[in-house]
């Protein structure tokens, strides 16, 4: 679920700037913070309002984790790609 929700928000990204006309630059740079969620934030409300509970805090973890490293495969995936 994480994955498929990380994956669908850099497309929704991507596809929401094209439609509002702006360039490739900008596209990838919606897509990158629509993709990108903040897990530290998550972290935070579950350690503060949920009394860290151990399932939560784990997907919440795991969460952030794949958002660095999903940022890191399409960042370089678009970087090999313009050169």
């Amino acid at each position: 679920l994480v994955i498929f929700h990380n994956i669908g928000a850099y497309i929704i990204g991507f596809y929401t700037a094209k439609g509002f006309g702006l360039d490739k630059r900008d596209q990838k740079t919606i897509s990158m913070e629509t993709g990108i969620q903040n897990g530290g934030l998550g972290l935070l409300l579950i350690f503060q309002f949920f009394d860290g509970l151990g399932g939560m805090a784990l997907l919440a973890a795991f969460w952030g984790i794949w958002d660095v490293f999903s940022g890191m495969i399409l960042g370089a995936y678009w970087g090999k790609k313009n050169n």
